[in-house]
């Protein structure tokens, strides 16, 4: 079973977007972090459903511009892709 990280859909998006993932039973810890374009970390939400589930993310507090977020499973990063607010 992989561990999977899907591009937000839609990229780019005005108000929210939604990433779908797949976390296996076995990954014990798995997060998501957003990070800017410049690298700085702006938020890290903690995912405790295992199997294939998916985080809405709303547009409210960025600024239009590029950014990553990456899946780290058991302090590892697995996984980056990059959106855009626009």
């Amino acid at each position: 079973n992989a561990i999977i990280l899907s591009q937000n859909v839609p990229n780019p998006f005005a108000e929210m977007t939604t990433i779908k993932y797949n976390i296996p039973i076995s990954i014990k810890e798995a997060q998501i972090h957003f990070y800017t374009s410049s690298g700085l970390i702006i938020n890290s939400v903690q995912i405790s459903q295992r199997g294939n589930g998916e985080l809405k993310v709303f547009a409210e507090d960025l600024s239009s511009g590029l950014y990553t977020y990456s899946l780290v499973a058991d302090g590892k990063v697995v996984a980056t892709k990059k959106m855009v607010k626009e």
